[in-house]
């Protein structure tokens, strides 16, 4: 089964699994503006939570930059359509691109955003009006069971 990962997922993935995780991404899909979210979130654990230091926030930056390099970076052809479902399901452009990438693949999407994840099983009458089917949704819980 192809999966896309959102940033949440591929963070917590990472941090969870470690070194198993590729098993998981190895083959599997990013969007271009995912490494730019870890970064921030990261930047932000460092710099504004101070949850992390600063060379925690590079060196787990680095092992995620390199893993990446064994997944497919993509973006959603169809920037019409995002907008779309980001205005009707009421969710960011960001959130709605990676439901528009996941639905391109024809490919599951990993998420630990738990508000995005019960927007999706919400709106599955609406994500099948838009699109002509569900988009199946997973957490990194999920898929480490």
């Amino acid at each position: 089964m192809k999966l896309v990962f959102d940033a949440s997922a591929l963070l917590n993935l990472i941090r969870s699994a470690g070194s198993s995780a590729f098993n998981h991404l190895k083959g599997n899909y990013i969007l271009f503006l995912t490494l730019y979210e870890v970064g921030n979130a990261l930047w932000r654990e460092a710099t504004l939570l101070k949850r992390i230091s600063v060379s925690e926030a590079l060196s787990l930056l680095e092992s995620i930059s390199n893993i990446c390099k064994i997944m497919n970076t993509i973006n959603p052809h169809n920037n019409l359509l995002v907008m779309k479902l980001a205005h009707e399901l009421r969710i960011t452009y960001y959130d709605s691109s990676y439901i528009i990438a996941s639905y391109e693949l024809n490919a599951g999407l990993v998420t630990d955003d738990e508000k995005l994840r019960k927007k999706i099983l919400l709106s599955e009458k609406t994500l099948i009006k838009a699109l002509g089917r569900r988009i199946s949704v997973y957490s990194t819980g999920e898929l480490l069971r």
